[in-house]
């Protein structure tokens, strides 16, 4: 009996093992390095490619917690802390009943605004008059 709970137990540990290096972690986005104080990530549908809005992400570890839900856009952002680093605090994700896979991206900087347009429908500041015609001599006969 003893041998029997010692396997399950070490196949317990394994599987509570793999099921914590299988998610993502704060480390794989934010060093020590990283500048701003915060970053914008994303959750991605692995089937569909997606974002996945109304998923809920937990960033979690030993003492520090954060409980956030993705946009419309499936994007969230985190402080950047040193706190969650020195942890390396893991992301737990609870995905909509539809959405069976994930993972989570760096989310690319919306573009800039275009500049404006010039209107066009408002006439200069000063306007210029047309160019009179040149006067033709109708009693000079062309050569």
């Amino acid at each position: 009996m003893r041998f029997n709970q010692l396997i399950l137990s070490v196949c317990l540990l394994g599987l509570l093992a793999t099921g914590c290096a299988l998610r993502p972690r704060y480390g794989d986005f934010v060093t020590a390095k990283t500048e701003g104080k915060e970053l914008a990530l994303v959750v991605i549908d692995t089937a569909t490619t997606r974002p996945v809005p109304g998923a809920k992400v937990e960033l979690s570890e030993l003492k520090n917690r954060l409980n956030l839900t993705t946009a419309s856009d499936g994007t969230f952002k985190v402080p950047v802390e040193k706190k969650y680093l020195d942890e390396n605090s893991i992301f737990v994700v609870t995905l909509p009943k539809d959405v069976t896979g994930y993972r989570i991206e760096l989310a690319r900087a919306s573009p800039p605004p275009p500049p404006p347009t010039p209107n066009t429908d408002t006439p200069p500041a000063n306007p210029t008059a047309p160019a009179a015609p040149e006067a033709v001599d109708a009693g000079t006969p062309a050569n």
